[in-house]
């Protein structure tokens, strides 16, 4: 058995190919999405034996900008993986914790799908689990039963947005820089920090070329009133990042932003809507509702954490609330 921290990209999608589970966020094209962007760095381990390609896990690693802060603030993300066509994922993980610990304060892993027959292994290695919703809907059923889903309020914000005259254009490159305004715009109503510019600049470059990616822009006039970043990777769209301005909240943009995604999807052949995450079960989550009102399949995959550095994670996370709650 070998643990390999670089891998060729053909080897690399051909062992995705043959895992079902795979999904954009564990790909080449993701790794140099993070390997371009400020404060982000990504780790790569790949286990082989005899040859072949048995585990493959991709996280984010995030600093925010400045020494202080990068030493309360750093944190690995894991969004869907680890992969892998074993049985056990124990020796990834932890040769992945190994390097991860030095780094990070504590490791997120964000499931998509079921692993709930992980659970117990996750726990041996020392990681805890905690229940976070999501809402993914079925694009291959007919638009009508799609929309039939949706709440009432849902629907007439979609037909206020179209009678106002609302229109859903592509974006371009040159888009970007003001639909990170609108992104800034929202996150900072939220008090949550927002990742660099050059996430969604890098993310555009790298992926626009091969089709895995959509940029949406609701506009009236010359006005633009929201934006969408949505990935797109084996038949599945998954929503990414949003933003828009008050006026946009007002008419319904972002709501006639994602019908409007959902109508692309179901056309092109695309299978599943995936929003990408919905909180915590209880908990009150502006994102979290405005997705619940599209109806669609409620999931419950939750996430796993490991705390590498439990008093600065301490320091970190009552530092966060102060910020969040004084701004």
């Amino acid at each position: 058995m070998k643990i390999l921290k670089t891998l060729d990209a053909g080897r690399w999608c051909d062992f995705l190919k043959d895992v079902p589970e795979s999904t954009i966020f564990q790909t080449p094209e993701m790794k140099k999405v993070y390997d371009l962007t400020k404060n982000y760095e990504s780790i790569l381990l790949v286990l082989e034996q005899n040859g072949e390609i048995h585990d493959l896990l991709l996280a984010s690693l995030i600093k925010e900008s400045g020494k202080l802060k990068e030493s309360f603030s750093s944190r690995a993300i894991v969004i869907g993986g680890p992969l892998s066509k074993s049985n056990d994922i124990r020796p990834i993980v932890k040769a992945y914790d190994e390097m991860a610990a030095p780094k990070a304060l504590y490791t997120q892993i964000r499931n998509l799908w079921d692993v709930s027959t992980s659970h117990q292994i996750f726990e041996e290695i020392g990681y805890s689990y905690e229940e976070h919703l999501n809402y993914i809907h079925d694009l291959t059923r007919p638009l009508e039963k799609i929309w039939a889903e949706f709440s009432e309020g849902r629907k007439k914000g979609i037909k206020k947005a179209e009678s106002k005259g609302i229109k859903i254009k592509e974006g371009e490159e040159e888009d970007i820089d003001i639909f990170y305004d609108l992104v800034q715009e929202t996150y900072k109503g939220a008090k949550v920090p927002i990742a660099d510019k050059t996430l969604f600049k890098s993310a555009w470059r790298v992926m626009r070329p091969k089709n895995m990616i959509r940029f949406l822009m609701a506009t009236i006039g010359d006005e633009t009133l929201a934006g969408r970043m949505i990935l797109t990777y084996h038949g599945i769209l998954h929503d990414w990042y949003a933003g828009s301005t008050s006026t946009g909240r007002t008419l319904n943009a972002n709501e006639l932003i994602v019908w409007s995604a959902m109508q692309w999807g179901s056309k092109n052949g695309l299978r599943l809507f995936d929003f990408g995450g919905a909180g915590k079960p209880g908990e009150k989550y502006g994102p979290g509702e405005f997705k619940r009102r599209f109806g669609g399949e409620k999931t419950n995959y939750g996430r796993f954490e490991k705390v590498y550095h439990p008093v600065k994670h301490l320091v970190g996370k009552a530092g966060y609330k102060v910020i969040r709650r004084f701004g």
